[in-house]
């Protein structure tokens, strides 16, 4: 067997559990840990007052760093606030509007890693609404728990 079937297969034998942990645990269980609740808060928060790179405060600041939209697959921190610069701060470009996260559901990988997943929305100014889903990877870094990975898709409302 190749590594990579191996690998494949050991992943598809974990899938099982995950799925089984995070369907049958308590709400109290799902619930997101404080530390990282504080995070996404932040975060919540400065979008909120337009603040992107406070926004970016929430993300690992590395090289590393992936985000995936409906489209695009951007690698890096600054390369997403870069990114987040150019669709919100240009002239013309998309209003930040007021940020609300919803139905927040967690799945501890270990006591340094997690998955986040829920739906976002955001009301501007015009009344308009956009929204989506989100999924997060986030780990307990020395600066604290950041996101590593960061898949968002858009719908319309």
């Amino acid at each position: 067997m190749t590594l990579r079937r191996c690998a494949l297969s050991t992943f598809l034998a974990l899938v099982p559990g995950l799925v089984i942990l995070g369907s049958s645990a308590s709400a109290a269980e799902r619930r997101v840990p404080a530390k990282i609740q504080e995070v996404l808060d932040a975060q919540v928060v400065a979008w909120n007052r337009g603040d992107v790179a406070g926004f970016m405060e929430g993300y690992q600041r590395s090289p590393e760093l992936i985000y995936i939209g409906n489209k695009v697959v951007t690698r890096g921190w600054s390369e997403l606030l870069d990114s987040y610069r150019t669709r919100f701060k240009q002239p013309g470009g998309i209003e930040m509007g007021n940020l609300t996260l919803t139905e927040e559901n967690l799945i501890m990988l270990s006591k340094d890693a997690a998955i986040i997943w829920g739906k976002f929305e955001v009301g501007t100014s015009d009344g308009k609404r956009r929204g989506g889903l989100y999924t997060l990877v986030m780990r307990n870094l020395r600066e604290g728990w950041r996101t590593v990975y960061d898949r968002t898709s858009t719908e319309n409302l």
